[in-house]
């Protein structure tokens, strides 16, 4: 973080009155560089407490004001130790280890930052301790660097299951934001209106004509008048189903072009984002966003704005003509109208949360049928049917409570304004019925007035729900814009460049990188590839050597440290471009429902069947394709699941090799084929790595017989490179690997 936006970071934010005040006071003027929290107390209870760090000391605060402060003079040693579902913040005060604070894992990153700053503090010799902010893993909308949970606005904590701040979300502001997606189409909303608007006049209408007849034909006995009237009730209910007709197309038209458009955006958005963001959500949640969210907003952008206008304008419309007819009986019916404003009032307090709630709720069993339903081999393999049918119906039936407490809201609410509207109704045949006997009224104008008191009424109850509908709005708007403003960690720089043609030497630099922020996955790698140069990636399971492919592929950025290729670092070349010279065989093989031709040519969409063929023959997956029932038209399942590893394997090489990559990257291509096949695809490739640059991981250590050095990972360090018999001699990491992996093969030959 930048000096500036530290130094317009008030530190004191979080911290409660009577902890500010206390803190001022021991500070008495000294500099405050940040204040931490700490969510538990140190018995393990929840509780705040507060580390407050200025360049020369610990100011440790509980709640009530009590603490203690500590000298970094008189410190050995500042270290955060992680245990099972919290941390401890330990001091080494002259040999003696002190508990300064204690924290769940959400609050490690702060602390963890505090300790490296000590760190650097003692064996620099500095002065005094320089804080540097923890940069959030994901840049969203919601997150405080290094203070991440809650709002920059209101410093309210932020749910789990979001980054909006409720607290801070503004209605209005949402609904301009969600009127963006109407605009392109804007013709077809404002007709839709002008339809809606004529409907609602040939319905209008009828009321006067309700006069017309008690007072012109059945009172007077005329029966030209009756059946004049019966014709103009015929013409409108007729043209109202014509005009009604017409506007149910046109914002069919207008919903789905909208959805259309919104889904697209969201998909479109979902492509760009880093591999980091989608670790951290689940498939089915964001499957329920892009199919239910939108499907939410289609209905209030088509239909409920254009519900609100045509309410507005009835309320006016029939307010004029009862003021019109008779002023005082109007006066009358506006009786229950506080009322019904009070009763919509009080009940949208409590609606928004309980959507949210009811959305969460469907969010996870879109997530677990996500989960299940691919993964319905290995559900099958371990006979856990049972299992996952009862976490189904645990989630159906949280989903049900849910929409209960919602729906006994919500039957509590519109009885109680049916029953409110119903006093006007009595009011007005009360006193229009005084006044008909009086002779103030006629009966054919009581009629009227009654059934333009239906009008009037239904506009107010429909508006008393508009809480209800703009809330639901409201809340699937929050979580499409949530996801739509979620920037991409990585992208391209505004200075970056095409590489038209690419040699294929890649210098690793002093790389660090850390998935969470605090466990570095890779430590201060450094290492040279020369163009055409096979090298080999070896190492214990979880020593960094998928991770350090993922980098050269840019699916992250180090956070230290550089990654060049032909001497351009891969931040400032252009995502596109670099992928674009890179073929690559990931260890967890992905096949796309299609058939086995689509799937080879996906890394080259244009490739016809003489390419396709020649890249399956290169990675010896003809044979088998042959022998398919419809041989490069076969369709091979939902992640290929109708072929075998072995075979998934192989035309996962095909797919690379038809890319004709300039760099080859291979991650355990040869992890699920048998001794047969591997031998085959050994030769595939020894022919594919002539003049390409290479990096090969093998656990098969007979699979790098061709690479020219072995790059030895351990633990996320390099601790050994060089040829395979160098190695050997120095007897070290990979040479006790190949003795585990001799004793095995001992093992299997047995």
């Amino acid at each position: 973080m930048s000096s500036e936006s530290q130094a317009n970071r008030d530190p004191l934010a979080e911290v409660p009155d009577e902890v500010r005040q206390e803190l001022q006071e021991r500070l008495n003027g000294e500099p405050l560089l940040t204040v931490l929290r700490a969510d538990l107390t140190l018995d393990g209870q929840f509780g705040e407490s507060w580390v407050a760090v200025t360049p020369f000391r610990l100011i440790v605060l509980s709640p009530n004001g009590e603490g203690q402060e500590i000298l970094f003079t008189e410190l050995d040693d500042l270290k955060v130790e992680a245990y099972v579902g919290n941390a401890y913040l330990y001091a080494q005060v002259n040999g003696k280890r002190v508990p300064i604070a204690r924290f769940t894992h959400s609050r490690r990153v702060d602390f963890e930052c505090l300790a490296q700053a000590f760190q650097r503090y003692k064996t620099q010799g500095l002065p005094e301790l320089r804080w540097e902010e923890p940069e959030p893993t994901i840049r969203r909308p919601g997150f405080l660097s290094g203070r991440r949970g809650r709002c920059p606005k209101c410093n309210q904590p932020l749910p789990p299951w979001t980054d909006v701040c409720p607290f801070c979300l503004q209605k209005t502001k949402v609904l301009k934001r969600m009127l963006t997606f109407v605009k392109p189409y804007w013709f077809a909303a404002v007709g839709g209106f002008i339809l809606l608007v004529l409907i609602q006049l040939t319905d209008l209408v009828q009321p006067l004509l309700m006069r017309f007849t008690v007072d012109e034909a059945l009172l007077k006995k005329n029966f030209h008048n009756l059946i004049v009237v019966v014709v103009a009730v015929l013409g409108l209910n007729f043209l109202g189903a014509v005009l009604s007709g017409g506007r149910s197309y046109l914002m069919a038209w207008l919903g789905e072009r909208i959805v259309m458009d919104i889904r697209r955006r969201l998909y479109e958005h979902l492509h760009l984002l880093s591999l980091r963001f989608f670790d951290q959500e689940q498939t089915g949640r964001l499957v329920s966003r892009v199919a239910n969210d939108t499907g939410q907003l289609q209905d209030f952008l088509t239909e409920g704005l254009q519900d609100i206008l045509r309410d507005i304008f009835m309320l006016l419309f029939v307010g004029i003509v009862m003021f019109t007819m008779h002023w005082k009986l109007a006066l009358a019916t506006l009786l229950p109208v506080p009322i019904l404003i009070w009763l919509a009032n009080r009940f949208s307090q409590r609606v928004r949360r309980l959507w949210h709630m009811v959305w969460r709720r469907f969010a996870r069993i879109h997530a677990i049928l996500a989960d299940t339903i691919p993964g319905a081999r290995v559900v099958k393999a371990f006979g856990q049917e049972r299992y996952e049918v009862r976490r189904f119906s645990d989630a159906l039936e949280s989903h049900f409570r849910a929409t209960m407490r919602a729906a006994r809201l919500w039957t509590v609410f519109f009885p109680s304004v049916g029953f409110t509207t119903s006093i006007g109704f009595l009011v007005v045949w009360g006193y229009g019925g005084y006044l008909v006997i009086k002779g103030d009224l006629s009966l054919g104008s009581m009629m009227a007035f009654i059934g333009y008191l239906w009008r009037f009424y239904a506009p107010i109850q429909n508006l008393t729900r508009l809480t209800h509908r703009l809330q639901r709005a409201a809340t699937a708007a929050e979580r499409v814009f949530e996801i739509l403003d979620t920037q991409p960690e990585i992208q391209d720089a505004p200075d970056a460049i095409e590489l038209d043609e690419v040699k294929g030497h890649i210098v690793f630099e002093n790389v660090s990188f850390s998935y969470d922020g605090i466990n570095k996955a890779l430590k201060n790698i450094s290492f040279e590839v020369q163009p055409g140069e096979m090298i080999g990636l070896v190492g214990p399971s979880g020593a960094g050597k998928s991770t350090l492919i993922s980098l050269i592929l840019r699916f992250y950025d180090p956070q230290e440290g550089r990654i060049l290729l032909d001497g351009v670092d891969l931040r400032k070349i252009k995502l596109a471009s670099l992928r674009k010279h890179i073929g690559v065989v990931l260890q967890e093989t992905y096949l796309f429902n299609g058939t086995i031709a689509e799937n080879i040519a996906y890394s080259k969409p244009d490739a016809d069947l003489e390419e396709i063929i020649a890249a399956a023959k290169v990675a010896n997956a003809h044979e088998f394709i042959l022998k398919q029932p419809d041989a490069y038209d076969t369709y091979i399942g939902e992640r290929g699941g109708r072929l075998a590893g072995g075979e998934r394997q192989r035309l996962a090489i095909a797919r690379a090799i038809l890319k004709d990559p300039a760099v080859l990257i291979f991650d355990e291509a040869t992890s699920n084929v048998d001794t047969e096949t591997e031998a085959k695809i050994r030769e595939a490739i020894d022919n594919l790595v002539r003049g390409r640059t290479t990096i090969a991981i093998a656990h098969r250590f007979s699979t790098l017989q061709n690479a020219r050095r072995l790059i030895v990972l351990d633990k996320g360090e390099l601790v050994e490179q060089g040829t395979p018999e160098e190695l050997m001699e120095k007897d070290g990491v990979f040479a006790r690997l190949c003795r585990m992996q001799a004793e095995l093969s001992k093992v299997w030959a047995w």
